[in-house]
């Protein structure tokens, strides 16, 4: 077809939810689209040593025509990822002794984490604080991508569950991206605030409150508690 079609990806989707957006705004053959996406002799002419292109689809708006072929999207898709991740930031995570795989993985835990600009770099800190001093990571995100595409309360007996995805339970950085992450979360991988929190916790209203110590983040955590009570009652009232 030569109809043009424009199709907004957000930033921290993961592919399979990207992919119905796909078969949404230009009728892709979804089922050909995720077999390309995990296929290791197809990734491998992107340059990309992993298993699937999770990561790697840029959130963008795009052009693309009307029933266009799944390859060719996704070839385009990549091409866009590589300009942004250009030649100075391949050389930036060389310098801080990360692998391309490695920056975008933490990249897609900071997505997940917050919308807020501002907080991106600050969640990155908190990260390499905690991997420095071999910390888990314990990220939320991670969790959820586990347990699947919809959205769930996360709840103790979830941490427990052995994934290599699990980060309550391994160390380190999980074995790959857990969305596609945006270019600001991949600059604030790359480039995250020197401090010495420790921990955070959402606040309720948007944003995080950041810790030093545990004690702290346990007050933070109890005025959240107290923030989503207050909450839930307000509702009930209603």
């Amino acid at each position: 077809s030569i109809e043009m079609v424009t199709v907004v990806i957000p930033e921290g989707m993961r592919t399979s939810r990207l992919v119905k957006i796909l078969w949404r705004e230009l009728r892709i053959d979804t089922i050909r689209f995720m077999q390309l996406f995990a296929d290791r002799d197809f990734i491998k002419q992107f340059d990309i040593q992993a298993n699937t292109l999770e990561g790697y689809l840029l959130p963008s708006t795009y052009k693309f025509y009307w029933q266009m072929d799944e390859e060719e999207i996704i070839k385009r898709m990549v091409q866009v990822f590589w300009q942004v991740f250009d030649t100075n930031l391949q050389k930036r995570a060389r310098e801080i002794g990360k692998s391309y795989h490695e920056v975008l993985t933490l990249a897609s835990i900071i997505e997940a984490e917050t919308s807020v600009d501002s907080e991106r770099a600050v969640i990155a800190g908190v990260y390499y604080n905690r991997m420095k001093k071999k910390m888990r990571l314990e990220a939320d995100p991670t969790i959820q991508y586990f347990l699947g595409d919809i959205p769930q309360r996360i709840k103790y007996s979830h941490l427990e569950r052995e994934s290599p995805y699990n980060t309550y339970r391994i160390l380190g950085l999980p074995p790959g991206p857990i969305n596609n992450p945006g270019k600001a979360s991949i600059l604030a991988a790359l480039y995250p605030q020197n401090h010495r929190y420790l921990f955070f916790v959402a606040t309720g209203r948007g944003g995080h409150i950041f810790s030093r110590t545990y004690s702290e983040h346990l007050q933070a955590v109890q005025q959240y508690r107290k923030f989503r009570k207050q909450l839930e009652l307000a509702q009930e009232d209603q």
